[in-house]
């Protein structure tokens, strides 16, 4: 069951990203709600389920968005296992914890795409890119990720039986 909750998100992140979410850029800058999503499963169910949502996250993009197939999956693998490996670590039910690991990933996100254009010989400036787009971004993805955690963590919540006397 859970499989068909996280395909059905994927699908509608997917289609959200690519067409509402357009209108709703502060700056020329959209919020990553697919990374946001990927945090959040990482978070909640753990670096296998991570990694593997990185990847088809990641291909999802590639294919249908992106001239090179694999950068995203790539990247997305390393967030997903990444964040999903601190799984028992954390408290996961904590919104601090949930927007720490919303940033670093952002972050990292970008800064390990940079390195993938270097070497693909793709000139990127990075500082510029760092405080007209990823500081900006960094915000973004952390206030988006607040509704969206509380709405996957109120999906995959594991509702137990209460035998209490009324």
């Amino acid at each position: 069951m859970k499989v068909l909750y996280i395909s059905i998100i994927v699908i509608i992140n997917f289609l959200f990203q690519t067409t509402i979410l357009q209108y709703f850029a502060i700056g020329g800058v959209i919020p990553n709600i697919t990374l946001i999503i990927l945090v959040t499963i990482a978070l909640l169910k753990g670096k296998k389920i991570g990694g593997i949502l990185g990847i088809s996250m990641g291909l999802l993009q590639d294919i249908i968005l992106s001239n090179v197939i694999g950068i995203n999956s790539l990247i997305y693998f390393f967030i997903g296992y990444l964040v999903g490996t601190v799984d028992n670590k954390v408290f996961k039910d904590n919104m601090w914890v949930v927007l720490f690991f919303t940033g670093i990933s952002t972050i990292f996100f970008h800064i390990f795409f940079y390195i993938i254009m270097y070497f693909l010989s793709i000139e990127i400036r990075l500082f510029a890119m760092f405080r007209k787009v990823i500081l900006i971004e960094v915000v973004y993805n952390m206030i988006v990720s607040i509704p969206i955690f509380k709405g996957i963590n109120k999906l995959f919540r594991v509702r137990s039986l209460s035998f209490k006397n009324r």
